[in-house]
């Protein structure tokens, strides 16, 4: 079965490879030969994705029988028995190198495919020569599988498996097989998620990256390519914000530490083209409106894929120690190394050669215009990419290695100012903003921000201030100044996020309010028909609006966590008391599951003010029959309200005790919450618009000819 795999693969490759030349061929035919060819092209996408499809299918059908002929399922399988097993046998699929990079590859082919089968009817010569594209990228991420680190296709070494199938429980050279299989804690319900959406995400950006190419060989600077990918891309970074979001949930309550993002290598890698994309978003937004930042999409698109390919190799090359990451690959180094600089070079070059002809509107007279607004987001999201980038990446060219503390210090003040920048882009005219228009526009917003600001400083003198410890941030060489610092900082944070979240529910209420008067409608009615008829301006709104109330749980849950640990006695009454909470045990329950993993829970109640706010159960699996790194598996609860949240997570018990984690997160359920809304403007800001009644289709025409959809 492992050789089938292998054959799936190659057939794959050569159908890709197959579609390049058809397209090709076809370009140089005439009218009637060149259509065939270029329709046969598009067909062999869809064998490339049925085959590629087909790799996958062997490779899951080998997780859900235990089929331990195959090397990936021996290290990746999962001996999980809970209610969620039927899904780790699938998510065991991308638990390793091997197997991430073949459904990198399938993702990449279901879009591809998707591609042809929209452009089938038109094959215009963009759409053809972004489907070769595609293709190539296709053939890049096979040819990396077909190395030998990166094959999920291999045979299970000799003796590995004895005769009834099961793994050899013995040391073979320096391997025990039957030690091997998923790290526990990829056993969540969240990184069942978390890895398809930043896959897709990142499969997705491959789109506009192959359309920009083809409009800069073509020499096409109409803005036909960005119409066709808008919505891919839109989906595609609505995908990784997703993905990005659920692997802070399972940091938050999987990995015992009570945070979400500690700047790891490999979070890194899934931020860099999440930050360029939201640049690219805008350029397509002018370019679409003004013809303007035709250079900016062409490169945003370029570097986004880059960034792409640059956390596949984070991850997938060794290049970076991580927690998250995989083991050396010298070949992989290489391989993305060179796509990388090709990727970034080739349309750099292309835009150098056809200069005047993608010249856009993209001057600007003011620096108070949505113009200059765009242009500096581009800039600010470029920048903040190119900082996280070369920081990460800083221990691979010999230079130091840059903690938690170092990332906080420059993305705070640089994210504070960008959601001001961003607060005041909606009020802002194409061109330039005349002061009195700006005030009509701003003095609304600008009043209930302030009440709304005033409120967060309220909460910040009352709840966050007595919190503070700074521990989590402490740097030695900015000790005596860290405690001002932080202050300063989230001070104006509140503040702009005070504003951040007024200006788009004010548009929000005003725009309601005009449609009601002028239509007689009711305002709720009225505020969902402005909320879902214009669905590209709405879900910006909505978006603006999450990231400020997203900004409100950063400023409190990064800097104003309270970390105590805990010793407990192990006698039922034993309590301590953590800020305003107190704990108390009650109780030790130990339990064997049928894998023989042994689960120890402590059960507690927390206490505020003498009176029961709930019961937890942080627990400890112990895990049988596993390597040592992989042994232990902490499970953390967590008591959410309002303006905090309580985290416990038990860390384990000897003679002296019962050890505890507990942390108390200001604000951490607002950065949900905002999260939840910018997923939904988002997802109302890609949604298709219904399509318009039009006359029937003319006769088809020459090759060349054809309209494009």
């Amino acid at each position: 079965m492992t050789t089938f795999g292998q054959f799936l693969l190659a057939a794959s490759t050569l159908s890709a490879l197959l579609s390049i030349a058809l397209i090709a061929f076809g370009h140089m035919g005439g009218p009637k030969a060149g259509e065939s060819l270029t329709n046969a092209g598009y067909i062999a996408t869809f064998i490339a994705f049925l085959t590629t499809s087909a790799a996958i299918m062997l490779l899951l059908v080998a997780f859900f029988t235990k089929n331990f002929s195959f090397l990936y399922v021996v290290e990746n399988h999962s001996r999980d028995v809970s209610n969620l097993r039927w899904f780790y046998d699938i998510s065991a699929l991308w638990a390793g190198r091997e197997g991430s990079l073949l459904f990198w590859e399938w993702i990449l082919s279901c879009f591809a495919a998707f591609v042809a089968w929209r452009r089938l009817s038109v094959t215009d010569p963009i759409s053809n020569i972004a489907l070769a594209v595609l293709n190539f990228v296709q053939i890049f991420f096979l040819v990396v599988i077909f190395f030998p680190t990166n094959n999920p296709f291999h045979a299970t070494p000799a003796g590995w498996v004895d005769s009834t199938g099961q793994l050899v429980n013995q040391l073979i050279g320096t391997v025990n097989p039957a030690l091997l299989g998923m790290n526990p804690l990829l056993q969540h319900w969240a990184m069942i998620l978390h890895p398809p959406t930043l896959f897709i995400g990142y499969a997705g950006l491959a789109v506009p990256f192959a359309f920009a190419l083809a409009a800069v060989f073509l020499g096409d600077a109409s803005d036909l390519w960005v119409r066709i990918v808008g919505r891919i891309t839109v989906f595609s970074w609505l995908m990784l914000s997703i993905g990005i979001g659920l692997g802070a949930i399972w940091a938050y309550v999987v990995l015992g530490w009570g945070g979400y993002w500690g700047w790891d290598p490999v979070e890194n890698a899934s931020l860099l083209p999440w930050l360029t994309g939201v640049g690219l978003l805008h350029s397509f937004t002018a370019y679409r409106r003004r013809g303007g930042f035709k250079r900016w999409a062409v490169m945003m698109s370029a570097i986004s894929f880059v960034l792409v390919l640059l956390g596949t190799f984070i991850t997938r090359s060794g290049v970076i120690e991580s927690v998250h990451s995989f083991g050396s690959d010298p070949l992989s180094f290489w391989a993305f190394l060179i796509m990388m600089g090709a990727s970034l070079l080739v349309p750099a070059v292309g835009l150098f050669l056809r200069g005047n002809v993608f010249s856009g509107n993209d001057e600007f007279t003011s620096l108070m215009s949505k113009d200059g607004s765009y242009y500096f987001n581009n800039v600010f999201m470029l920048f903040a990419a190119l900082l996280v980038a070369g920081l990460t990446l800083s221990p691979a060219f010999g230079g130091p290695s840059f903690n938690a503390a170092s990332f906080d210090l420059l993305a705070r003040p640089v994210g504070i100012f960008y959601v001001l920048l961003m607060t005041v882009c909606p009020i802002l005219s194409w061109g330039a903003t005349d002061g009195a228009t700006f005030w009509k526009r701003a003095k609304w917003p600008l009043a209930i921000g302030g009440v709304i600001a005033a409120g967060f400083l309220a909460i910040w003198a009352t709840v966050l201030l007595p919190n503070y410890s700074g521990s989590l941030t402490k740097l030695d060489a900015l000790a005596a100044i860290q405690a001002p610092l932080d202050h300063i900082e989230g001070i104006i944070g509140l503040i702009i996020a005070g504003f951040a979240i007024a200006l788009p529910a004010y548009l929000f209420v005003d725009g309601a309010r005009k449609r009601a008067a002028a239509r007689g409608e009711n305002p709720v009615a009225a505020f969902f028909q402005i909320l879902f008829k214009s669905r590209t301006q709405s879900g910006g709104y909505l978006t603006h609006l999450g990231i400020g109330i997203i900004l409100v749980g950063l400023v409190g849950s990064s800097m104003y966590v309270k970390d105590v640990p805990v010793t407990l006695a192990a006698e039922p009454g034993a309590s301590a008391k953590v800020g305003q909470y107190e704990i108390v045990y009650q109780g030790y329950d130990t339990k064997t599951l049928t894998n023989g993993d042994v689960v120890n829970t402590v059960n507690i109640d927390v206490n505020r003010n003498g009176a029961l706010l709930t019961r937890m159960k942080p627990a400890v699996t112990e895990m049988a029959n596993r390597a040592e790194n992989q042994s232990t598996k902490f499970s953390a609860t967590v008591y959410s309200e309002v303006l905090s949240d309580f985290f416990v997570s038990f860390k384990g018990g000897d003679t002296s005790g019962l050890y505890f984690d507990v942390k108390i997160n200001p604000l951490i359920s607002w950065a949900w919450v905002g999260f939840l809304l910018l997923i939904i403007g988002t997802g109302i800001a890609m949604w298709p618009r219904k399509e318009l009644a039009v006359a029937p289709a003319p006769k088809p025409a020459p090759r060349g000819k054809k309209k494009a959809a």
